[in-house]
Parts: structure tokens; C-alpha cells; sequence
């Protein structure tokens, strides 16, 4: 599975900041015979890769309650258990990396960061999950690197598990109508682009 290298910056972030994807394909090491199912694809959208918190006293950075911004994915698929109706599963494994940073306008020494991970078929949405991990801040301390719980999502195998998945999970921040604006009309287009690793 490729790595992801995200183009452009956010206000608090450097111009190219690498966004790596670890291996989401690999081999079962209690069988060495049989390989890994094939993973969905996988995409963050770019306007859902940060998301600021205001006190709603104005958009400066003197109301900043929180900024995050999405790092890294990783993750790994095996066989899942079987379904419902004995049909196979692919487990999908997956931890966001961020990046925290607690504005002037913080009243708490803890973030709740919600985000999503929607899964989609042919297009069309199929699911959607949302979780909402929360990190504390040490004293004096205003920004950190974090990552989130390892979540878990079992989707329908096919007939050759090796073949490529017809699924594909997007994952980025659930954010109000107004920090989607927000990153729309103040940040910079952001690309996420696959190399191989």
C-alpha cells in the first residue's frame, strides 16, 4: 500500500508535510501460505484534514481553542471473521496520527478530536462511523503529536480475497458547517498524493 504525501500547508504547518501510510497489505505470520485479503483504497479529503476551533468570538488566533491536523495513516487488513450469513470478511485496521495544538482560547487541558470514516462502494456512501478520541495536554504544554485508537472495519470479501477490494474508506475530521468553511475559504488546496514505500 502506498505512502501519502500531502501537498500544500495550513497555517500551522510546514509547506511539505509528509503524511506516510504504512503497509495496509501484508502476509498472515501463523500461515506463511496464505497472503493478506487485498484492502480498500483509501482517501483523506483534503478540505476534512484540519479542523479549527473557535470560541466564537472571532476567527484570530487569539480565539484559537484548538487546531488538528491529520499526519499519518496506518493500518493493516487480515481475514475477518465470517459474516452474518457465513460469507468471508476483510478486516480493515486503522490509527490516524495527528498533530494538537492548543489555542490562547483553550479552557480545558483536554481536546475531543471527532472524526469519520466513511465507506464507500461503486461511489455511493455505504456506512459511515464516527469516533471522537480525546488527549489531554500536560501543563505548559501547547502542542503534541498523538495518535488515535486502533479502529476496526469488516467489510464483505470477495470471491478471491487476494483481488482488488471494491470498497474505499475515507477518513478525515467531523466538522461543523462552519469549520468546513473555515478550511475552505482559508486554507490552501489540499493533495494527497500515493508513492510506494
Amino acid at each position: 500500500m502506498p505512502a501519502i504525501r500531502r501537498l500544500a500547508s495550513s497555517l500551522f504547518a510546514p509547506a511539505f508535510a509528509l503524511v506516510a501510510l504504512s503497509s495496509l497489505a501484508g502476509c498472515d505470520e501463523s500461515n506463511p501460505s496464505f497472503f493478506a485479503p487485498a484492502c480498500p483504497a483509501l482517501d483523506i479529503p483534503g478540505s476534512a484534514a484540519d479542523q479549527f476551533v473557535y470560541d466564537g468570538k472571532s476567527a484570530d488566533i487569539g480565539s484559537l481553542v484548538s487546531h488538528a491536523q491529520i499526519a499519518s495513516l496506518s493500518g493493516d487488513c487480515e481475514r475477518g471473521p465470517d459474516g452474518p450469513h457465513g460469507h468471508q470478511t476483510v478486516r480493515t485496521r486503522l490509527s490516524l496520527a495527528m498533530n494538537l495544538t492548543r489555542g490562547p482560547a483553550a479552557t480545558s487541558s483536554t481536546i475531543d478530536v471527532p472524526y469519520f470514516i466513511v465507506i464507500m462502494r461503486d461511489g455511493k456512501i455505504v456506512d459511515k462511523k464516527v469516533f471522537t478520541d480525546s488527549f489531554r495536554f500536560p501543563a505548559n504544554v501547547s502542542t503534541q503529536s498523538v495518535r488515535t485508537n486502533l479502529r476496526l472495519i469488516d467489510l464483505p470479501a470477495t470471491d478471491n480475497m487476494t483481488q482488488e477490494n471494491p470498497y474505499t474508506l475515507e477518513i478525515g475530521y467531523q466538522l461543523t458547517h462552519g469549520e468546513l468553511g473555515y478550511n475552505r475559504e482559508h486554507l490552501a488546496p489540499v493533495a494527497f498524493h500515493s508513492h510506494t514505500q
